[in-house]
């Protein structure tokens, strides 16, 4: 998080304005240096994406001591206005700022003045940039990133119950715990992509047994580069038929590809929609399987305050071993450890 502090000082050798050197690095790090050609403008959608080296004009006259534009725009964002409607607005970057003509006299009548004072709320910093709404308070930008990362985490922490919930629940009944990964194949000539040569679907049931685990054929009989090991279409449709059938299917991959190209190949695989654990996006968050093990973890980046992903299961057993983690339940630490090689 870049500071909004952008008094002259010496840090670690080097002189120069603590928010241009901060603003400096964010506009290296989203192609808004200096060096970027004027035509280049980046485009944002919400005032959240905005990173803390671009404001407004009005932002850099409201600073203290006030400054100006010395570039061109170098963003734009769409987002509501304080009227509540969307509107456009260009950005700077404050790195590019230089000082309006107003001298010391002036800027101490201005502040005289001044009926809002500029020390944040939350840790009496005194910044030189606007504070910041927050909450019914006034704050700078260090406290309203803590605050959100803090109310990010109460909103995780009733999350991770609620899936706690629905672990459990699906550990209760028939259940398919699916792991499926595509063999790619090598893009055409033009950049585009080819359907996958091949697609590996693991499934193991709600005690974390393995019941399939096949490597179908998804390119056709011309197409070469499929793996050699890989069953046929038609016997692979019939292998994840039979072990998904009757069970309630948490799926983590691309299932829906492997099914629509066995369609197409002529070996459609039947599987009952009705028993597809939902995975599209609920109210709040989003339901797929990644996405819930993600909410469940918890894990915010400090830096940006979003949701960080973790590392993938690896296999349909180790899916399980999640869910299981999630649900709360002893049943990941009752495995023989003989049945598990590899850990």
């Amino acid at each position: 998080m870049s500071a909004t502090n952008s008094a002259t000082a010496v840090v670690d050798g080097t002189r120069g304005t603590g928010e241009e050197r901060a603003a400096g690095g964010a506009a290296a790090a989203d192609g808004i240096g200096a060096a970027v050609a004027a035509a280049e403008v980046r485009r944002y959608e919400r005032w959240s994406d905005v990173p803390a080296g671009l404001v407004t004009r009005t932002r850099l006259a409201d600073a203290d001591p006030p400054r100006r534009p010395g570039g061109p725009v170098r963003a734009r964002v769409r987002d509501y206005n304080w009227r509540g409607k969307l509107q456009t607005f260009d950005l700077y970057a404050i790195a590019e700022s230089v000082p309006t003509a107003a001298t010391g006299r002036q800027l101490a009548a201005a502040a005289q003045r001044r009926a809002v004072g500029r020390g944040c709320e939350g840790c009496g910093a005194v910044g030189q940039l606007p504070l910041l709404d927050h909450d019914g308070r006034r704050v700078c930008a260090a406290c309203r990133h803590v605050a959100r990362l803090a109310e990010t985490q109460e909103a995780l922490r009733v999350r991770r119950a609620e899936l706690g919930r629905w672990a459990g629940v699906l550990l209760s009944e028939r259940l398919a715990v699916v792991w499926v990964e595509l063999t790619a194949a090598e893009l055409t000539g033009a950049g585009r992509a080819r359907p996958p040569l091949a697609g590996r679907v693991q499934v193991a049931d709600e005690t974390g047994l393995v019941l399939e685990d096949v490597l179908v054929r998804l390119a056709g009989p011309r197409t070469g580069g499929a793996p050699a090991e890989a069953v046929s279409a038609g016997e692979g449709a019939g292998r994840i038929t039979r072990a998904l059938q009757g069970r309630r299917r948490l799926v983590w991959g691309p299932l829906g590809d492997v099914v629509a190209r066995l369609a197409v190949l002529g070996h459609p695989a039947d599987l009952d929609r009705a028993l597809a654990v939902p995975s599209g996006h609920g109210i709040l968050w989003p339901d797929d399987a990644a996405s819930r093990y993600a909410q469940w973890c918890g894990e915010l980046d400090p830096a940006t305050g979003k949701l960080r992903t973790p590392w993938p299961p690896g296999s349909a057993d180790r899916l399980w071993y999640v869910l299981a983690q999630m649900a709360g339940t002893n049943e990941a630490g009752a495995v023989d450890e003989a049945a598990q090689p590899g850990g």
